[in-house]
């Protein structure tokens, strides 16, 4: 992933090189990650505009900064283009040999067809910015999928854009301020994906555009998901081949690349297996190599998949692989196993994903491939159940009480979960909880102080009340907030930053817009069925996985592995928490959060809160970071 920038002067002042340079590679107190590249960057400045690309590969020639023939757009761009040949197609009139065009010659003609609504037509990984100096107007978009990011902020006279808030500080007009609102988001464990940790900077939303000029500035969305939009099959096997067919367009569109090797991230689990053995079918049909990257947990049983990995290594004749042993570096201190970058909280730059990403260098690879996101767009949700007992469809209690026995999950509460507590009214519910004592329900744990918890629920609320996405179907609403709030953006936006520092671009196959369009618009019980997760996407693969990881029940969870490691810290841990300089922003309560903690090492059995782990890391950036924001 590289980094772009720009500053426009409305004002008519002259951009420097300086200026566009400090925002396009700021120093290293700036940097949004402990580890540096070697790249240099392209810098263009004409009159009141400054343009910078900073790429990924360090010898790389930027072909992601460009002006049109006639002078009239400048563009700089981080993308990837993946229905190219759909809009090569449209522009056949208008470029040259399209062997030779550019995603960013490709993203530039759409804008110079369709303006502001041009985002609508790409499909890929991608954020740009296009100065128009006929009209004097900047436009800028991001993708629908959040691979991307861009940050903006304003001046009096000026709009400074940048792939990230970090690179922003550097600008001399910028003040370096926490977004206490961000920053209580972390704490309270729902962060907010659309708000950056800078207080003066914005992030511009997943999906939208930003068009300004000397007049205002003015942000739209261009994409959402459609309720109404539905695909309807005649049989099973139509969805199954439909879903494989999207599945292995996607995977082909990021196998694009000059080197030789394919690196691709391996476990036992369904979907990181499905990229891989695709992966390996196309491969083989453009002579290129596949390299298995896969983790062992040799410390944690219950944590190891070596088996289903050595399966699908034999099903599809894979022989470069490269293991690495999760028990690397669990010596270092908790903050320097898992550092936050200054951008937020959640991404980190571990060593141990940067030693992952030295070898796939070293291996010849410059692309590594995930299976994140299958989750998200593949594995139904159980309150699927619940609407089949509504239509009369009994069979789903059967199939939950099967699966509750297969699975080893308590029987009593998950036949309450889904058969009774769905169907009561949000009063009711209320009043149950009152008769027992507890406080009305909140997303918001108990170590927020109570008017920091008051201002995150009318912010969540406010958020909810004008999204314009509103499923009636309570399972495809509830996926639909779980992919929006989803902590796998963590893992991308980690792996990306420590891809950055050695030239490799992370690619995830499942994050996919035409997927997530299929996945939401196809019936909701193909998700989830017969006590199945993904069952569609394991119909879709039978004999291209083997049987033994196709249908497989057991979805390994890390956390007891990550778990050990919290306990294992304990004493770091509770230092870290101990720090007062949050509580004395009113931001979180360190006696109740200290108890959480406390509560969670002592039961060896507890799977360690997504929330508690937020509050950790929001404490870990704010010590880490503290100085930049003069605390």
């Amino acid at each position: 992933m590289s980094k772009i920038a720009a500053v426009i002067h409305w004002s008519g002042e002259p951009v420097t090189t300086q200026t566009i340079g400090q925002i396009t590679t700021p120093s290293p107190s700036l940097h949004s990650s402990p580890h540096s590249t070697s790249a240099k960057p392209s810098l263009l400045t004409k009159n009141n505009t400054g343009f910078g690309h900073l790429p990924l590969k360090p010898l790389a020639q930027s072909q992601n900064l460009l002006t049109s023939t006639d002078g009239r757009f400048t563009l700089v761009c981080d993308a990837r283009i993946d229905n190219r040949q759909e809009l090569l197609d449209q522009f056949a009139d208008a470029i040259g040999d399209p062997a030779h065009i550019s995603d960013a010659e490709i993203i530039l003609e759409a804008y110079r067809r369709w303006g502001r609504h041009c985002a609508t037509h790409l499909i890929g990984d991608f954020a740009f910015i296009v100065w128009d100096n006929q009209s004097k107007r900047v436009f800028a978009a991001r993708d629908a999928m959040n691979m991307r990011t861009l940050s903006y902020a304003q001046t009096d006279n000026s709009v400074l854009i940048a792939s990230e808030g970090a690179q922003l500080l550097a600008h001399p007009a910028i003040r370096a301020n926490i977004n206490r609102h961000a920053l209580a988001s972390w704490i309270g464990g729902w962060p907010d994906p659309n708000v950056s940790m800078f207080e003066g900077i914005q992030l511009l939303p997943v999906g939208h555009y930003l068009l300004a000029d000397a007049n205002g500035l003015v942000v739209e969305r261009y994409w959402a998901l459609d309720p109404a939009f539905k695909i309807r099959h005649r049989s099973i096997a139509d969805y199954e081949e439909q879903l494989r067919g999207i599945l292995r367009r996607s995977v082909n569109d990021r196998m694009r690349t000059s080197e030789s090797v394919i690196a691709s991230q391996m476990s036992g689990g369904m979907d990181s297996t499905t990229v891989t053995a695709l992966a390996q079918q196309e491969a083989t049909k453009r002579h290129k190599q596949i390299a298995v990257i896969s983790h062992t947990y040799k410390t944690v049983a219950s944590c190891d998949e070596s088996e289903r990995i050595s399966d699908m290594l034999q099903h599809l004749g894979l022989e470069n692989i490269h293991y690495f042993a999760a028990e690397q570096h669990l010596g270092l201190d908790f903050r320097e196993l898992y550092p936050p970058s200054l951008e937020n909280p959640g991404t980190v730059c571990s060593p141990r994903y940067i030693d992952e990403m030295r070898l796939i260098k070293e291996i010849g690879a410059d692309i590594l491939l995930t299976g994140s996101g299958g989750d998200e767009m593949a594995w139904g949700h159980s309150l699927t159940y619940s609407r089949r007992l509504l239509r009369g469809d009994f069979k789903a209690i059967k199939e939950v009480i099967s699966g509750c026995k297969e699975m080893q999950l308590p029987l009593l509460n998950t036949l309450l979960n889904l058969f009774v507590i769905p169907f009561l009214p949000p009063q009711l519910k209320q009043g149950i909880r009152k008769l027992r004592g507890k406080p009305p329900a909140s997303n918001v744990p108990d170590w927020v102080p109570d008017k920091t918890k008051r201002l995150l629920e009318a912010h969540e609320k406010s958020s909810r009340s004008n999204d314009v996405v509103h499923f009636s179907n309570p399972a495809l609403q509830a996926r639909y907030d779980a992919w929006l709030n989803s902590s796998t953006i963590n893992s991308v936006r980690s792996y990306q930053q420590a891809g950055a520092h050695f030239g490799i671009e992370v690619r995830h196959p499942f994050f996919d817009r035409r997927l997530v369009e299929f996945s939401f618009a196809i019936p909701d019980d193909l998700w989830i069925r017969d006590s199945y997760p993904k069952w569609l996407l394991r119909r879709s693969m039978t004999n291209v996985l083997p049987d033994s990881v196709c249908w497989s029940r057991n979805k390994v969870i890390f956390d007891s592995f990550f778990g050990q490691i919290i306990r294992d810290q304990k004493e770091t841990i509770q230092t870290i928490l101990s720090d007062e300089r949050l509580q004395a922003m009113g931001l979180v309560d360190n006696k109740k959060l200290l108890s959480a903690f406390e509560s969670f090492t002592e039961n060896k059995h507890a799977s360690l809160n997504v929330n508690l782990l937020y509050a950790l890391m929001a404490q870990i950036w704010f010590q880490r970071h503290a100085a930049v924001f003069g605390h």
